[in-house]
């Protein structure tokens, strides 16, 4: 740990007055420090030197009249964190009320939740105080976090609540260094979102349908680019003229909000994406008349069903067009069963994958797509896409030849 670099007793600035510029001193307080107290002079700046030694002799015969108040006791480590993500701190209040970029209840309470299950239960974490931390001991508590068997990016999503409730503090003056300066994250094997080939979004389409609500969600979904949110926030109203408009976003435990957009923020205007046919046929079946415009597409009882109601009904989906998933029967599975569901990673969330790379194959512009997907760069609909999941590698090396072939000839 480097020493603290001693600090000057008092600093000098110029500050403009009715009289004109004056000079005032803050004075540097070594128990919290940082330069608490600040007083006038009394001093004009003026003439070719400004009279700034004048200043500083004036700031000097004041230093032992200053008084600071004492700080209050300062917070351990741990109880920082734990006050930093609970719901009305002042990063959570700032994050809502100045950047206009209100963080999600349920994101508050997993990282409150995540202190105090892999981070006050660190040994060398339970006694220190914040300004106490120190580069070695995080490194020390990735070493620990991988010792008890966690993934990379469960160990960096912990110690992202640290590192930005710790550099926040640093922000406001509360520390006077970063500890986690030069500390990078943990590496990460996730496995590539799995998704639907072309012949299998059309035997979907195509299968028959047990549970229309369920089939609607999957083409909202795989044909639309909805997120599911968006999907369990849909209302009837947002439906007209061969459209849906994107205009809410359902979160458990907050309820209804706006849909998300550019870096996690929400938009003001809606997001509009195209009825397909296929969709618009599976909807007819379940719209009754006189339908209030308000209700949820997928009402529940409390709201819109469960997340649960859409991964299950997924997984039956798939089921349906012979992509196996987990055994459920009670005698024990046949001898070879394989869950290909996840054996290819398939998911709710992946149909989102699956709509983006089926449209960047079938020629819409990633302008388009990026639009109609909500994506706020190119960067993120890299992401999302996965061409060569679904790549025709003979067609690409027929046309590849032929493209040389016709070079050759020019040539």
């Amino acid at each position: 740990m480097h020493p603290r670099k001693p600090r000057k007793p008092f600093t000098l600035y110029k500050k403009e007055t009715q009289a004109g510029p004056v000079w005032y001193a803050r004075y540097w307080d070594e128990d919290t420090r940082r330069y608490a107290v600040t007083r006038t002079t009394g001093v004009i700046a003026e003439g070719k030197k400004q009279r700034r030694y004048e200043a500083e002799e004036a700031a000097r015969e004041m230093m032992p009249r200053i008084k600071f108040i004492p700080p209050p006791p300062e917070k351990s480590f741990v109880q920082y964190l734990e006050d930093f993500w609970t719901p009305g701190s002042p990063y959570i209040q700032e994050a809502a009320l100045v950047k206009k970029r209100p963080l999600s209840v349920a994101y508050v309470k997993m990282n409150h939740d995540d202190v105090k299950l892999h981070i006050a239960s660190f040994p060398p974490f339970k006694k220190i105080k914040l300004q106490e931390l120190t580069p070695a001991m995080i490194r020390d508590w990735l070493i620990w976090m991988a010792g008890k068997g966690l993934s990379g990016h469960r160990i960096n999503k912990v110690l992202l609540a640290m590192r930005v409730a710790t550099r926040y503090a640093v922000s406001r003056e509360e520390m006077d260094r970063d500890p986690f300066k030069g500390i990078g994250k943990a590496a990460e094997f996730s496995k590539e979102k799995g998704i639907l080939m072309p012949d299998e979004i059309h035997r979907l389409i195509t299968a028959p349908v047990t549970d229309p609500r369920v089939r609607l969600a999957v083409l909202l979904a795989v044909l639309c680019g909805m997120r599911r949110g968006e999907i369990r926030g849909l209302q009837w109203g947002d439906i007209a003229d061969g459209l849906i408009h994107i205009r809410h976003n359902w979160i458990n435990g907050e309820g209804i909000k706006a849909p998300k957009c550019k870096g996690g923020a929400v938009r003001e205007n809606s997001r509009t994406v195209p009825l397909p046919g296929q969709v618009l046929k599976v909807l007819e079946t379940i719209k009754p008349n006189g339908r209030n415009p308000e209700a949820f597409i997928f009402e529940g009882n409390k709201g819109p069903l469960s997340n649960n109601f859409f991964r299950y009904g997924f997984r039956t989906e798939l089921e349906k067009i012979g992509i196996p998933g987990q055994w459920t029967g009670k005698e024990k599975a046949p001898e070879g069963y394989i869950n290909e569901q996840r054996r290819r990673n398939l998911t709710f969330h992946g149909l989102r994958h699956t709509f983006i790379t089926i449209s960047r194959l079938a020629g819409i512009t990633d302008l388009e797509i990026q639009t109609l997907a909500g994506h706020k760069s190119n960067v993120m609909m890299e992401n999302y896409s996965h061409a060569a999941q679904v790549l025709d590698f003979s067609s690409a090396k027929e046309k590849l030849e032929r493209a040389i072939t016709k070079a050759e000839k020019k040539a």
